[in-house]
């Protein structure tokens, strides 16, 4: 498993949908897309999102694969909503566990 992870400050004003629309292959739904993505807000700062692209791939040909997931001129599309990034970067996991229930309580 692959993950792309993004942490960048959109611009004010900006939505999901609008940063969704900025990288997501034209033609292609949500539903048929070929990666598993979240998008999450920060508690203190709306505006500072982390980015998660989940996908099948290959390390070596992570830049082919990406292809399939992004449209040809996402950079210059994302960069007219964002203020800066903080993060961009590809992640290989190597151990997963336990599930994403609430904790019990003590």
């Amino acid at each position: 498993m692959l993950r792309a992870v993004y942490v960048r400050t959109l611009k004010e004003g900006v939505t999901d949908d609008q940063y969704i629309d900025a990288w997501m292959p034209e033609g292609t739904a949500r539903d048929d897309y070929p990666a598993r993505v979240t998008i999450s807000h920060s508690t203190v700062d709306e505006r500072s999102t982390v980015t998660v692209f989940e996908f099948e791939g290959d390390p070596e040909h992570v830049l082919d694969d990406l292809g399939a997931l992004v449209r040809p001129d996402w950079r210059d599309r994302v960069a007219a909503l964002v203020d800066h990034t903080d993060v961009e970067t590809i992640f290989v996991e190597t151990v997963a566990y336990g599930s994403v229930e609430a904790p019990a309580s003590a």
